[in-house]
């Protein structure tokens, strides 16, 4: 038998053990209310309003990393992802940047409408920012 011939079983076992262990304090954190899950798809400013981008970002990033294991599992190996799959997650998560901007842009907007810039009082027009 070679000297390293079950390194790469330890390691992974090793890494496996981790990840298995950072996910049951993220569960056990959650379960006890340290970490706070009401905003997962709804934007903090809207008044708990879910957000469609936000939950459409993070069910498709599932589907995605959910049949990609499920894949590497069949095969034993790890498989590639084709670019279609993560143009299409790019194209999510630019839906969710969109509507984020459209969002900030109508906040700019509505703060300009209600605080009009003051009236020139020497015959020049207001300079506006």
């Amino acid at each position: 038998m070679k000297p390293w011939y079950d390194l790469p079983t330890i390691i992974g076992v090793a890494l496996v053990l981790i990840i298995v262990g950072m996910s049951a304090i993220v569960l056990w954190k959650i379960a006890s209310n340290k970490i706070n899950l009401d905003y997962l798809i709804a934007e903090p400013d809207s008044g708990g309003k879910a957000s469609l981008s936000r939950f459409q970002f993070l069910i498709f990033t599932f589907v995605v990393a959910g049949v990609f294991l499920l894949l590497c599992i069949e095969s034993g190996t790890f498989v590639d992802i084709p670019a279609s799959v993560l143009g299409l997650i790019g194209i999510s998560g630019g839906s969710y940047v969109l509507s984020k901007g459209i969002a900030t842009n109508a906040d700019v907007e509505k703060t300009r409408a209600q605080n009009p810039p003051p009236a020139p009082t020497d015959g020049q027009p207001a300079k506006t920012k």
